[in-house]
């Protein structure tokens, strides 16, 4: 074979191999994933949440109250007179 065509094939089996370990699955993780606000969009009562994500809900409640009452007052100072 010729130099190039020697290159060419081990960068190819170099790149073959690389491709292969991304294709491997990653490891499992031990340890379960933790979601803190589970059951806040589902429309659970707040009393049965967990207390965090009691908070949570809350939060956002009020952020989206303040959210709301903000684009209002928004709208009427951009509203022409008359």
């Amino acid at each position: 074979m010729s130099p190039k065509t020697v290159v060419a094939v081990e960068s190819a089996r170099l790149l073959e191999a690389s491709l292969s370990r991304r294709d491997d699955p990653p490891a499992a993780v031990s340890e379960p994933q933790v979601i803190t606000n589970a059951g806040v969009d589902e429309g659970d009562p707040p009393e049965l949440l967990q207390p965090e994500n009691r908070q949570h809900l809350a939060d956002r409640t009020h952020q989206e109250a303040t959210q709301t009452v903000g684009t209002k007052r928004d709208r009427e100072t951009h509203a022409p007179r008359t």
